[in-house]
């Protein structure tokens, strides 16, 4: 059973790598512009060059995994479903749009992310904390003065700007 298991990792890899090339090389005919003023190519080509790196590592991953005694190393799946965090999550997803405003971005942001860390991995919640705020202000940096997205503001995003110039 492992055998065909493995076969079709093996063939869906292969297929998600040809896939992710065609998209990659499909992007090359459309005008990319430049980071600060982005063309209609830029973002499909920077989506097809990270789908590339991930389906290349998926493929490395299946063709190295080594059949150790007649049996696959057998991935460990929990114990049941955690509805908990997907109940969580889906609240996460629904509530975000309505306190981007009151709270503005990198608030709001960051304390939706650290909650949906803290439903997944309950146990590492200074890790999740950090995860989040890394999460909130670097999406803030990227969107906000780098291509230019106008986001709700406040002091947290003003002093950003200040230290950014």
């Amino acid at each position: 059973m492992e055998g065909k298991d493995q076969r079709k990792d093996k063939i869906t890899g292969a297929v998600m790598f040809g896939v992710s090339l065609v998209y990659l090389l499909g992007c090359w005919r459309l005008k990319m512009g430049t980071i600060k003023y982005p063309g209609p190519g830029f973002f499909p080509l920077v989506l097809g060059s990270l789908l590339l790196i991930c389906t290349t590592i998926y493929l490395i991953r299946v063709f190295r995994t080594r059949v150790a005694e007649g049996k696959r190393e057998e991935e460990t799946a929990p114990e049941g479903k955690n509805y908990r965090a997907i109940f969580g999550l889906l609240a996460c997803t629904a509530v975000y749009p309505f306190i981007l405003e009151p709270l503005k971005f990198i608030a709001s942001t960051l304390s939706v992310a650290f909650v949906m860390f803290v439903l997944l991995k309950p146990r590492r919640r200074l890790f999740s904390f950090f995860l989040a705020v890394a999460i909130s202000v670097g999406s803030f940096l990227i969107f906000s003065p780098l291509l230019g997205v106008a986001l709700p503001s406040g002091f947290l995003e003003n002093l950003l700007f200040r230290f950014g110039g």
